[in-house]
């Protein structure tokens, strides 16, 4: 196959047609921030440098630059990557759940494992950072807002319709976000999950008695 036969080879994606050019371009920005992710997971966020990405996702300096100009636009693009890590998380707790625990345990038990996993604490590297850097800091704040509506989502898929529909649903999901990714925090230095787990049985109790309020 020659190289104009390669740039115009096209497939179907989704009902659309997309060239085998653009599939390529789309698998390295992935690879790229896969590579970016997984750097950061592994050695926290002062290794994330244009060269330690280029080498870790196998590309040339051209193509990171293509794919992302300079280092704030991959780290917004990070935490978008982080936060589809989170709900594949979320859904695996979800799944390995104790049917025997009353719903909304479970769904609180689930949002915790999910926080405890390694692409949070990759989040909590970026928050950490930020507090001394205002790039950071001003990235950050637009990808967390943009973030925080497909985390809603995730809470919303743990929660199930029936919370969802409550009339103080609102109030008990900025809650448990609030009081989970506090747990999460704790959980780096105290390496136990001891006290978060009776922490998350006590919201549940309070869980249940704001649902009886509607």
């Amino acid at each position: 196959m020659d190289c104009e036969t390669v740039i115009h080879a096209t497939r179907e994606v989704g009902g659309e047609t997309v060239t085998l050019r653009d599939a390529q371009r789309e698998a390295t920005r992935h690879r790229i921030l896969d590579a970016a992710t997984d750097l950061l997971i592994a050695d926290g966020y002062s290794s994330l440098t244009a060269q330690s990405v280029q080498t870790a996702a196998g590309v040339s300096r051209g193509a990171l630059l293509h794919h992302f100009p300079n280092m704030q636009e991959l780290t917004a693009a990070l935490v978008s990557n982080i936060v589809v890590r989170n709900e594949v998380a979320v859904r695996a707790a979800m799944s390995r759940q104790d049917s025997s625990v009353d719903t909304i345990e479970n769904s609180i038990s689930a949002l915790y494992s999910a926080l405890t996993q390694p692409p949070f604490q990759a989040e909590l590297e970026l928050w950490s950072a930020a507090r001394t850097d205002p790039v950071l800091a001003e990235v950050l704040r637009e990808s967390e807002r943009i973030a925080g509506r497909d985390l809603r989502r995730v809470v919303h898929d743990a929660f199930g319709p029936e919370i969802v529909a409550s009339e103080n649903y609102s109030q008990i999901a900025d809650l448990t976000v609030l009081m989970l990714r506090g747990l999460a925090l704790s959980r780096a230095v105290q390496k136990s999950d001891a006290s978060a787990r009776r922490s998350i049985s006590q919201w549940a109790g309070v869980v249940r008695l704001l649902l009886t309020q509607n």
